[in-house]
């Protein structure tokens, strides 16, 4: 079985070697006579210029003469033809080209005429081989001059196709032998892609525990942070309709705590359900411009009664108008979350500099602010969902535990990156480099 897999192997790379061969032979040969009528299209064009700027020049242009140049230059037979087919020199004739025929009748110069370039092969009426053409008109100040055409003998082109037809049997010959190294090496190698397989195998399930893990610690958070202001909620309520509501005094006080823990689990609701539409590609990024100072001065109008109750001031650098492109609203939810961060934890009456400016082609938006400050220890962390570094004072601040998670997110929405510098005490920068 072994053998006759080996040899069927064989065979079938032997055949695919063979009709390879001949269709690169072929394919070879008509690419070296494209690549050379390109070549001859190419000279025919460099002669023209040089005959503009002998036109321009005001010199009587002896067309005899620059045939024989260029011809002995660029080693081709070079022939001028005026636009009615009478031939004005030739490399080849010399003095005699006036004994030449009208050339209108040609097919390259025809071509060349009607769309200013032409090519065709033939045997030559004047030197009897068979000859490749390639004719170009010379257009000077709107009107059509004269027509350049270069000839190649084609037996050239046959000693070319033999060392093309030779190097192709030569490389066949070589794939025939490697062919037979490959299939004898491939029966001992044929499993190596199913332990590939396997490994692949391996590596996804380990990826799906560990998305498995993310998600029943994300559930078990999410469990424990609904049950919190529930809680809350349901032991005021339950105190209220003990008697606690005959005060006038505790009941106001009651609902108001009860309308912070509902205002907090709404927050929380809303910001899973954003991390969960970006998650599962819900949400795409729309291709609008943002007017990066405009949303940010409005959502410091709006953000005034908690800035005034910390007494926290807040500077705007901007280096000139700056536009993104993306989804506003995710851009404004991004931002918000970095400023009411910055604020809620900046020291009272501190300040947060927020600057926007234009680096090496990328937009750069940062936050600093000059408070309270992140532990090194934490620094890998704070993009976690629920991770807070100081739990308690988050929850007094009124956070939920997933701002820079959504601010993590969206940014990869933007395809931007993130980066957090902060030293305790002094205060904490946040900056987010958009594309």
């Amino acid at each position: 079985m072994k053998k006759r897999f080996l040899l069927f192997s064989i065979g079938l790379i032997l055949v695919s070697v063979v009709i390879t061969s001949v269709i690169s032979i072929n394919v070879n040969i008509n690419n070296f006579i494209s690549e050379k009528e390109n070549e001859m299209l190419t000279y025919c064009r460099l002669i023209n210029m040089a005959l503009i700027e002998e036109y321009e020049s005001g010199t009587e242009v002896d067309y005899v003469e620059v045939a024989k140049d260029f011809s002995d230059e660029m080693r081709i037979r070079l022939t001028f033809i005026d636009m009615k087919g009478n031939v004005l020199a030739d490399s080849t004739e010399g003095a005699d080209y006036v004994k030449m025929e009208n050339h209108l009748g040609r097919e390259e110069v025809t071509e060349a005429i009607l769309t200013g370039s032409g090519e065709s092969s033939r045997k030559s009426s004047t030197l009897g081989g068979e000859f490749l053409y390639v004719a170009d008109t010379l257009e000077y100040q709107g009107d059509k001059v004269l027509i350049a055409r270069i000839a190649l003998e084609i037996d050239r082109l046959r000693i070319i196709n033999d060392f093309i037809v030779k190097t192709s049997l030569i490389s066949a010959l070589v794939g025939i032998a490697a062919a037979a190294v490959i299939a004898v090496a491939y029966t001992a190698t044929l499993m190596k892609p199913i332990n590939e397989m396997q490994k692949q195998l391996k590596k996804t399930m380990e990826e799906n525990k560990k998305a498995e893990k993310i998600r029943k610690d994300f559930v078990a958070n999410v469990t424990h942070e609904l049950k919190t202001p529930l809680t809350s909620i349901s032991g005021f309520v339950e105190t209220l309709q003990d008697g606690a509501a005959e005060d006038p005094e505790v009941r106001t006080k009651f609902l108001d705590i009860i309308a912070i823990e509902a205002a907090r689990l709404k927050r929380l609701i809303e910001d899973i359900l954003i991390i969960s539409d970006i998650e599962n590609k819900r949400e795409f990024n729309t291709d609008s411009d943002i007017n990066v100072r405009e949303s940010i001065e409005e959502i410091l109008a709006s953000m005034v009664p908690i800035m005034e109750a910390r007494q926290v001031k807040v500077l705007t650098y901007y280096a000139y108008e700056i536009y993104i492109g993306g989804n506003p609203d995710r851009f404004k939810q991004l931002m918000v979350n970095l400023i009411e961060n910055a604020v809620k934890y900046s020291h009272d009456g501190g300040t947060v500099t927020i600057r926007a400016e234009r680096k090496e082609g990328k937009v750069s938006i940062s936050v600093k602010d000059e408070g309270i400050g992140i532990p090194e220890e934490s620094l890998p962390r704070i993009f976690e969902r629920f991770y807070r570094v100081d739990k308690s004072r988050s929850q007094k601040a009124g956070g939920t535990g997933l701002g820079l998670a959504i601010v993590k997110h969206i940014a990869a929405l933007f395809e931007a990156e993130v980066k957090v510098e902060s030293e305790p005490g002094k205060g904490s920068t946040f900056t987010v480099i958009f594309q």
